[in-house]
């Protein structure tokens, strides 16, 4: 089972206090995806953005290494049918080291900013290296000098020194425009300041092929279908059987499994 990554405002709090003044980012994120898109949501919180994705989207993953926020995505998502959506505690490091599938779009909302800088490249490689395109949602770099800003300053600040000094490196080296290009990510849209302060990227992807060019299977292409029912506690195992890695068959960067616990979500994000 993955480890436990709680932060002092997960779970209900959270829910009712934060995740709401995501509302109008989600919105222009929905704008973005097409009909029917399959889509993997890396530090998915309490599931808010998954649940304004539902009407839209066909298949749905979520992820967030926070206990207690994957216990009410859990409760939010239970009831919908078999193969809608797949739940799951775990960080974006943990899944896509140990799954090799493809998604036409994969969404990471306020995440990038709490991974360690030393990681964010490992992330976001792992993550174009299987969608089509990437939605990058995060603090735009520079804050801009308003309410908005110092607002997010405080809040960043108030939840705790390791994740403030995360952001504080992020809005250095220049947030998603600066790791996009170190990354030499091509940017096919852009937001930003649209709400205040936030920046919204989408970025291109790999085409969800893998290194010797051939196409990865959809998520929900192949494979048992009654396994992509809401994930049992935490169980890595189970979104491992919608089509697991070959651990014998390629390489991969042993930092992100090293480095996978840096990964979660902060007040703002989700």
């Amino acid at each position: 089972m993955p480890d436990n990554k709680d932060h002092w405002y997960d779970g209900l709090f959270y829910d009712l206090f934060i995740a709401p003044n995501q509302d109008r980012v989600f919105a222009q994120v929905k704008e973005m995806l097409p009909e029917g898109s399959t889509v993997l949501d890396i530090g998915c919180g309490t599931g808010r953005l998954a649940s304004q994705l539902l009407d839209k989207c066909g298949k749905i993953v979520v992820i967030d290494p926070s206990e207690r926020n994957i216990k009410i995505a859990r409760r939010k998502f239970a009831g919908l049918p078999s193969g809608k959506i797949v739940v799951g505690r775990m960080d974006g490091f943990e899944f896509l080291a140990t799954n090799d599938l493809h998604f036409d779009f994969i969404t990471m909302s306020y995440v990038v900013h709490e991974i360690h800088e030393d990681d964010r490249a490992i992330l976001l490689r792992a993550a174009a290296a299987v969608a089509d395109r990437i939605i990058l949602v995060d603090y735009l770099a520079p804050q801009p000098g308003n309410y908005c800003g110092v607002l997010n300053q405080l809040v960043e600040y108030a939840a705790g020194p390791e994740h403030y000094r995360n952001f504080k490196s992020f809005m250095r080296k220049g947030g998603i425009t600066g790791l996009l290009k170190e990354l030499h990510l091509r940017t096919l849209n852009e937001l930003k300041n649209r709400p205040c302060s936030s920046h919204i990227a989408v970025v291109e992807g790999k085409k969800g092929r893998d290194k010797s060019g051939r196409a990865l299977p959809s998520a929900w292409e192949t494979g048992n279908r009654s396994s992509c029912d809401v994930v049992d506690e935490g169980s890595t195992r189970r979104i491992g059987s919608l089509n697991p890695r070959d651990r014998h068959g390629g390489q991969k960067d042993d930092r992100a499994g090293e480095n996978h616990k840096r990964a979660g979500g902060q007040p703002g994000d989700r």
